[in-house]
């Protein structure tokens, strides 16, 4: 059924990485979300829908999907400069603190896991990445070093993005189940309905340029930020 080995486990290791199993921490970060539920902004399975909405098509889309754009062509090209310049521009447009912790966190789990599985990587830029991120040169950001890791390896880059994108937005689900709190039946039902809002957003996606990227609306920097105030918080950001 399957002939070609070498093929299939691109795919599989798609899958690996955007495994909530995977152990980079993700499940530790609600992105602003804790405070928007606490605020009483989110309550209720309809106003979550409509923030999710608004998360993927003015957040999401200019930051960590345009990031994984831009890496994986870069490592592609075995551009390692330009990549080690996309690090510090994503740095520079994360302005909320814990926000931009918890990228370079996630990132270098990302970098310390992957050393660890024995890839063989026929294209270095991944590596030279690894090595600037060890060195304390660069910070290391996630989905940075997720499209570097994908290009480098010459994995699909459709599904590089579309695995990358479900496993996320049914994160932010997650959280949203546990904070407001909905049912996991109608988290479920959110994922479903929002799957073409997520595919127009990919799509959209390929008129990009690194001129667009950090692109947000201020409200989900301003909710970060009063994340660090919080009187008690159950996730990180």
């Amino acid at each position: 059924m399957f002939n070609n080995i070498i093929e299939c486990r691109k795919y599989l290791l798609l899958q690996q990485l955007n495994d909530s199993f995977f152990p980079i921490g993700s499940y530790t970060q609600s992105y602003g979300l804790e405070t928007y539920v606490q605020q009483n902004k989110i309550f209720d399975s309809q106003s979550f829908y409509q923030y999710l909405i608004q998360n993927i098509n003015f957040s999401f889309l200019y930051n960590e999907l345009l990031a994984i754009k831009l890496a994986y062509g870069y490592a592609k090209d075995k551009a390692i400069n330009e990549i080690l310049y996309l690090d510090q521009l994503i740095s520079a447009t994360k302005p909320a603190y814990e926000i931009r912790q918890a990228s370079i966190k996630l990132g270098s789990r990302l970098v310390k896991t992957i050393t660890k599985l024995g890839i063989g990587f026929k294209n270095n830029s991944f590596s030279e990445y690894c090595q600037q991120v060890e060195l304390n040169f660069i910070y290391g950001h996630h989905a940075l070093a997720y499209g570097a890791l994908c290009g480098s390896l010459d994995l699909p880059y459709e599904y590089s993005i579309l695995n990358f994108a479900y496993a996320q937005l049914s994160g932010m689900v997650n959280n949203g189940v546990k904070l407001i709190p909905l049912s996991q039946t109608v988290g479920q039902q959110l994922l479903y309905q929002l799957q073409p809002i997520l595919i127009d957003a990919i799509n959209r996606l390929e008129l990009l340029t690194i001129e667009d990227l950090g692109r947000s609306t201020p409200g989900f920097e301003l909710r970060s930020i009063q994340h660090e105030k919080l009187y008690s918080r159950l996730y990180m950001s």
